[in-house]
């Protein structure tokens, strides 16, 4: 059941944002939620968020409450709502995604585009200050996100991608296209999205911190990896201690 409506332009804090979200179907967590939050929060408005893939809007709805609990910056929501493999044969998402921005009260934030990454990159021309990936998770439609819209992005701007640590495409394209490139700083994780933000010139301390926040992620991802498989048997002590009276 989807939560009740909120008021339109009213400022809405994580706890309430988690409420709203939790009626909304998709795959998305309330931690990595947050941490699309504090990134919209900081976006420059000088610049829009882009998102790639909306689907139902559960996403969305944390950019947009985050960009407005901070500087404002608007939420461009690109998505084709048809033909690919989340949706039966001849469904449309986009009225349930619109239903729910209006639902959560932030649909006067979001800017929505029903086409492809590709199509509406084309001709593209504003400045992005974060960039959510979360369309196609092959490697090479990441890659092809990332080559489209970064050179729109503003120095300083994020880079975030979904479902990283777990399914290949987006795992391989933040440690080679991301980590690998040697441009970004500030590397941030939850649950399975990446995120990072341009940096310039490092010095010694910001080279330093860099490179123990990839050996951060790297130990983190290795966690994730070990508990879901339950190869060294993280699910057994989490159910002993969860117990009742345990």
């Amino acid at each position: 059941m989807n939560a009740a409506a909120a008021a339109p332009g009213a400022e809405l804090t994580p706890e309430q944002v988690d409420t709203l979200a939790a009626g909304v179907e998709g795959w998305f967590g309330p931690l990595e939620g947050r941490l699309l939050y504090r990134l919209a929060a900081a976006a420059d408005p000088a610049g829009c968020i882009v998102e790639i893939g909306s689907w139902h809007g559960r996403s969305t709805i944390w950019l947009a409450a985050g960009a407005r609990s901070g500087r404002g910056a608007r939420i461009v929501a690109i998505d084709p709502h048809s033909g690919t493999s989340l949706r039966e044969e001849g469904e449309d998402t986009e009225p349930e995604l619109r239903a729910n921005l209006e639902r959560a009260g932030v649909s006067g934030q979001v800017d929505i585009v029903t086409s492809t990454s590709a199509e509406a990159a084309a001709g593209w021309t504003r400045p992005v200050s974060l960039l959510w990936v979360d369309g196609d998770h092959s490697f090479e439609a990441v890659k092809l996100d990332l080559e489209l819209w970064g050179p729109h992005l503003l120095p300083g701007a994020a880079v975030a991608l979904h479902d990283t640590f777990v399914l290949p495409g987006p795992e391989r394209a933040v440690r080679s296209l991301i980590i690998g490139s040697g441009r970004y700083a500030e590397i941030d994780y939850a649950e399975t999205t990446t995120a990072a933000r341009l940096c310039g010139e490092l010095g010694l301390g910001g080279r330093l911190r860099r490179r123990l926040s990839i050996v951060r992620r790297g130990l983190y991802g290795i966690r994730l990896r070990a508990y879901d498989s339950n190869t060294l048997g993280y699910t057994r002590v989490r159910d002993a201690f969860s117990r009742p009276g345990g």
